[in-house]
Order: structure tokens, then C-alpha cells, then sequence
């Protein structure tokens, strides 16, 4: 092709490349997925887009008297981002309150339960991260966490409560007893992602597993609503998405236990 060259550097410099590895993981897992939905940013008054949009659904049958019977839906709002440069992450206790106050209204769960505080969100001893800065000359919307932050929080913002990405679901006799919809930022690896702890900031260490970023967000919703939330995004290294896989899958039986 007279174009060869051309043609590999597009494909090279869009970033969808790795993007496509996401996608094609989630699907050999059973997951049902949509790519690149777009939607009117109502604040803005712009078209936007988020990389993918992913569901599972878990269904398990039990006796209606135990209120067994029925399917548990996970709705991932996933940002894929290729990360260029070294990036240091600021780490330090998580908001307990406001995340309990998240996973019992999204999630189902009721509150001040023991199987309620195995939910990944409320992990013993978790630190989170809290503020974020690389090498980027562009300022902070130039740097690629706070984009994706931004771009799963805002479509997820706009696209949560929609339909079953899945055509056979959901099915009259598989009644639903939770959806839960949650941001996600996937990286291509955590190779130049370091931390530091807030009340020791001279000691920096790589990042070696996944994490959570914690996020205030103030939006206009689509029914043109001002708002503002609480959010923890669990930030996932591609090569350590199989742990986060495990770690769903947990979340989900403990809501099959006292849903």
C-alpha cells in the first residue's frame, strides 16, 4: 500500500489498539459490551464519548420464599487510557462514610451488616488516592487520569439506568435484585505509576496493584439537574484485570447472600 507507513502511525498514535484488548477480554469473559457511545453533554452543550460501556448479569435460582431467586447486574463505565509518563498518585484514608453511604444505595446492600462491609469499596485498611499529577504540559485537563476520571464519571453520569446491553435480558422470570454501576479507568500498565502517602510525602513507591481513586463530582445531570456525588473509581492495571474480575465476582456473592 502506498500509505503503509501513514497507516501504522494512525494506528499506532489512536490508542485503539489497546483499547480493542479491553474490549476483546471482557467479551472472552461472557461480558456484553457497547463501544464508544456518544451522548450530549448538557453542561457543555457537546457531543461526548466514553470508550465502553460493559455488563455481566449473574443469575441464581433459590427458593422465592429466601429471596434467592433472581439476577445480580454489573455495569462497568470503562476508560482505557495508554499512560505516556510517569505518573505519582497521592494517597491517603478513605471517606468510610461516604463510601458506605454509596454501596448501600447502589448496591442493595442494607446497612451496618458484616457481608455489606466485604464489598470492595469498604476494604479493611484501604487507602485511596486522592490527588494525581504527572509531567504534562497542558495543565490538568491535559493530564490522561484526570481525562478519564472526567470521561467515565460524566458518561456515566448520562447513560446509568438504561437498558440491558443484553437483547435476552432481562427475562420475566429472572427478576432483578440489584444493578450496580460503577466508574472504571483501565491502564495499559501501572510501569510508571508511583505513590506517596499524604502524611509522608517523601517517600515514594511504584503502584504494583489496582486501586481506587476517590472523586467529588459536581455535574449537570440529563434532566439538567445540578448535582453532586461521591464516587470511588477502581483504577485497573490491564495486566492485573483477571484480579479485578475475582474481586466483581466477590462483590456479586455477597449480594447473592442476603439479597
Amino acid at each position: 500500500m502506498e500509505n503503509e507507513k501513514e497507516i501504522k502511525k494512525i494506528i499506532e498514535q489512536s490508542g485503539n489498539t489497546f483499547h480493542c484488548k479491553v474490549i476483546n477480554f471482557l467479551k472472552n469473559k461472557g461480558w456484553h459490551t457497547l463501544v464508544s457511545p456518544y451522548y450530549m453533554d448538557l453542561g457543555t452543550n457537546k457531543a461526548r464519548e466514553i470508550d465502553l460501556v460493559a455488563e455481566n448479569h449473574w443469575v441464581r435460582k433459590g427458593d422465592y420464599s429466601l429471596g434467592k431467586h433472581g439476577s445480580v447486574i454489573f455495569k462497568l463505565f470503562i476508560e482505557c487510557k495508554y499512560i505516556p509518563q510517569p505518573t505519582v498518585f497521592w494517597f491517603s484514608n478513605r471517606d468510610l462514610t461516604s463510601a458506605k453511604k454509596w454501596v448501600v444505595a447502589n448496591t442493595g446492600l442494607p446497612e451496618n451488616n458484616t457481608y455489606t462491609d466485604q464489598h470492595h469499596y469498604l476494604s479493611p485498611n484501604l487507602n485511596v488516592a486522592k490527588l494525581f499529577a504527572s509531567k504534562s504540559k497542558q495543565g490538568m485537563e491535559g493530564e490522561a487520569i484526570y481525562k478519564a476520571l472526567n470521561q467515565s464519571l460524566n458518561a456515566m453520569a448520562y447513560l446509568r439506568g438504561r437498558e440491558s446491553l443484553d437483547p435476552k435480558f432481562p427475562k420475566q422470570d429472572k427478576p432483578i435484585l440489584s444493578t450496580v454501576e460503577m466508574p472504571v479507568i483501565v491502564c495499559n500498565s501501572f510501569d510508571d505509576f508511583y505513590r506517596v502517602e499524604m502524611d509522608k510525602p517523601d517517600e515514594v513507591r511504584p503502584i504494583d496493584g489496582n486501586f481506587q481513586l476517590e472523586v467529588n463530582y459536581a455535574y449537570i445531570d440529563n434532566q439538567n439537574n445540578r448535582k453532586s456525588e461521591y464516587f470511588l473509581i477502581d483504577v485497573i492495571d490491564f495486566n492485573k484485570l483477571d484480579d479485578f474480575m475475582k474481586v466483581l465476582e466477590g462483590d456479586k456473592n455477597i449480594m447473592f447472600t442476603i439479597l
